[in-house]
């Protein structure tokens, strides 16, 4: 629907809310205080502060790098609605290389910790804790592998992160379609990296684990899981700043746009969640029952939460247009599932640590760490470093992307929706 009365909306600037900023720093002192104390508390249990810090660096650092994704797959299809709010993703994105050395950090230090397959004698036959079935897996399962690709990992994704965002900021002050065309080359390379990338990263950091389970559909599964939480963030930020009274021209028809895609991979998750657990559930093979076994017994509350929030919430509520086009619902839900899809990696990666540590405690069988300062304290850390990087990138460029060749087809957006 065209408008004859379209102006090209000019530089927007940001001004970083004191506020905010002072919230941002508080979550980090606050989150830093009871992590520490937390540390404190847990220092006979290595592999429980070790895994809390990946599940909390790696969540975050996903957030910014599935912003990326919705960046450049909107880049490859020709997407043009999405240009007016396309800096909030691009913003997260900027967090991922400092997201990326504090996990190769965590990685270096507490690999031994978090992986049950790094414990030593795990794969020499002549060790009392030797296990065949681990040491059938040497080959993808060892240190130079494992640390070789999580370098090549965390520099590619870093590499791509930085170059897509300079190429976009870079466009504002240089009109024309060169850095666009630019653009849609960086964006197809970052999606071929990341096609394969996305799948491999969680096999070594969060599948292998649980080195005596695997499922096929695993990369699938953690992809989507954290792109409904990169939606979700989109949608809070831009609620945000259309509430302090900027990104004017974003209306009802992008939140209802927005809405649908967290709706839509709200569905798809569930869809991968219920297809992994009931294939499993019907085969009833014991070497796969053991991984939902182990989170039904000793994490049954959160076990039901995780699918409660993450699809039956959404789907309940987002069935119908107007809930897409309301920015209280979209909030709400937006909100419960940053929780929730957090909640989902927590499962992910805590009770088959927690069980590769029971393996090497001398028949001391731990069922289940609890839940206490580290897992309040990191998760608030890092929350409010990912919301102090955000919004100081938010604050250095223009919030709209002014030279864009689709900026006109994103501010005359509209939808026949009701």
């Amino acid at each position: 629907m065209a408008h004859s009365h379209y102006h090209k909306p000019g530089i927007e600037k940001y001004d970083f809310d004191p506020k905010l900023r002072t919230v941002s720093i508080a979550l980090m002192v606050v989150g830093l205080i009871l992590f520490v104390l937390g540390i404190f508390t847990n220092m006979e249990y290595p592999t429980r502060i070790w895994t809390t810090m990946l599940h909390n660096t790696y969540y975050f650092l996903g957030l910014g790098l599935l912003g990326m994704f919705y960046v450049a797959a909107q880049t490859m299809g020709y997407s043009g609605w999405v240009i007016l709010v396309s800096r909030i993703p691009e913003a997260m994105a900027r967090v991922v290389p400092i997201f990326s050395v504090i996990l190769g950090v965590v990685l270096v230090f507490g690999y031994k910790s978090i992986y049950h397959w790094a414990h030593d004698g795990i794969m020499d036959p002549a060790s009392s804790h030797y296990d065949e079935l681990i040491a059938g897996k040497a080959g993808f399962l060892n240190p130079m592998f494992f640390f070789g690709a999580t370098v090549i990992y965390l520099v590619l994704w870093s590499f791509f992160t930085l170059s897509i965002t300079n190429n976009s900021y870079k466009h504002d002050t240089n009109p024309g379609m060169k850095l666009y065309t630019r653009s849609r080359t960086l964006s197809m390379m970052f999606l071929f990296v990341f096609g394969i990338s996305s799948s491999t990263a969680l096999w070594h950091w969060f599948m292998s684990i649980d080195p005596h389970w695997f499922s096929t559909l695993y990369g699938w599964y953690c992809f989507i899981s954290l792109f409904v939480g990169a939606i979700s963030t989109t949608i809070l930020i831009t609620i945000y700043l259309k509430g302090k009274g900027y990104l004017q021209h974003v209306n009802v028809e992008h939140f209802h746009d927005l809405g649908k895609w967290m709706f839509a991979f709200s569905v798809a998750w569930a869809y991968l969640w219920f297809a992994q657990f009931m294939l499993i559930w019907y085969g009833n093979i014991p070497e796969e029952t053991l991984y939902f076994m182990d989170r039904y017994e000793n994490y049954k509350i959160p076990f039901f939460l995780n699918f409660c929030i993450n699809f039956m919430l959404p789907f309940l509520v987002l069935m119908t247009a107007r809930a897409k086009r309301s920015k209280f619902v979209l909030m709400f839900i937006a909100s419960m599932l940053v929780f929730g899809h957090w909640l989902d990696y927590y499962l992910l990666a805590m009770p088959g640590a927690v069980k590769g540590a029971a393996y090497m405690h001398d028949g001391h069988v731990i069922h289940n760490f609890g839940f206490g300062l580290l897992e309040i304290g990191c998760p608030l850390l890092m929350a409010g470093l990912f919301l102090f990087l955000v919004f100081t990138n938010l604050s250095k460029q223009s919030l709209v992307p002014v030279n864009h060749p689709f900026l006109r087809q994103s501010y005359e957006h509209h939808t026949n929706s009701i």
